[in-house]
């Protein structure tokens, strides 16, 4: 769309929007599950091999629809809670 903006000779503030727009995460998608600790993520997060964690995976994409981020977390949650808020 820059492209077809910048042939027309409209480019200016709103072109620099649309491409802000265009890399700006507009959507995502969680995906949560339960998992058991391993010896790694036990180490790390100071609890006992096999103690319940609760496994994060976040998906977001740009309004073009393409994936801009990958982001996996692990959490205790016996004392801690998860929560997300997008604005």
């Amino acid at each position: 769309q820059l492209e077809k903006l910048a042939r027309e000779g409209r480019t200016g503030d709103f072109a620099a929007e649309l491409g802000a727009l265009e890399e700006a995460m507009a959507s995502a998608v969680t995906y949560l599950a339960s998992r058991a600790a391993d010896d790694e993520a036990a180490r790390l997060l100071e609890v006992g091999v096999g103690a319940p964690l609760l496994s994060v995976e976040r998906l977001s994409y740009t309004y073009g629809d393409r994936p801009v981020e990958l982001r996996r977390g692990l959490y205790h949650t016996a004392a801690h809670h998860y929560r997300n808020q997008l604005n």
